[in-house]
């Protein structure tokens, strides 16, 4: 029997991907009319979150319909995916803390594949969230502070992705971390219409 958990899950990932999807679509349309790399990277970015989202969707039906007992290779398929999604939207960031000598080396405590990719998302967010938070501290700009939330957003959810896998019981930790997930691409979603709008005039 489907319990209301499982409907609930599903729908929030129903609704993210069409969220990052709808993303996709203005960041490419962006690269493609001003061939910009801002709109390439973020292209990459949301077409590696849009394939996350729809791998664990996908996953979540097999075991809805009880298709399959087991989609770990699925899930770690997705993670590997969100992974790469979160680095392409910190990598402007990354190339310029490293470029000052500020990214410390901190230890990786791999328990497994999953979990390492996860981890590894907490860390591009993270130093992307710091670096963005420091630019709207010197220019005080709306789409910083919206870009920053976005941020947030997105490291708040894998924070709650990540303890989900070392918890028996991970419903709530997923419910949330799809709420923040939704909650982050719509705040990114915005500054990245408006930038596309201003290019395009």
């Amino acid at each position: 029997m489907v319990t209301l958990y499982e409907v609930s899950k599903v729908a929030l990932e129903l609704a993210a991907l069409v969220v990052t999807i709808l993303a996709l679509m203005v960041s490419y349309a962006g690269y493609s009319k001003t061939k910009k790399s801002v709109f390439a990277r973020l292209s990459l970015a949301f077409t590696g979150l849009s394939v996350n989202f729809f791998l664990n969707l996908f996953a979540d039906s097999l075991l809805i319909f009880d298709v399959v007992e087991d989609t770990y290779y699925i899930r770690l398929t997705a993670s590997f995916f969100e992974m790469v999604g979160f680095f392409f939207l910190a990598f402007s960031h990354m190339v310029k803390v490293y470029q000052e000598r500020k990214l410390a080396a901190t230890p990786l405590i791999v328990f497994n594949p999953n979990a390492a990719f996860k981890t590894l998302s907490i860390y591009f967010i993270f130093y992307a969230t710091l670096e963005t938070m420091i630019a709207y501290g010197r220019s005080r700009s709306k789409i910083l502070l919206l870009t920053a939330v976005g941020l947030l957003s997105f490291a708040a959810q894998s924070i709650l992705s990540w303890l989900a896998e070392f918890v028996v019981d991970p419903t709530i930790y997923q419910i949330f971390s799809l709420i923040f997930q939704i909650f982050g691409v719509l705040a990114f979603f915005v500054p990245i219409w408006i930038y596309y709008r201003g290019v395009k005039r």
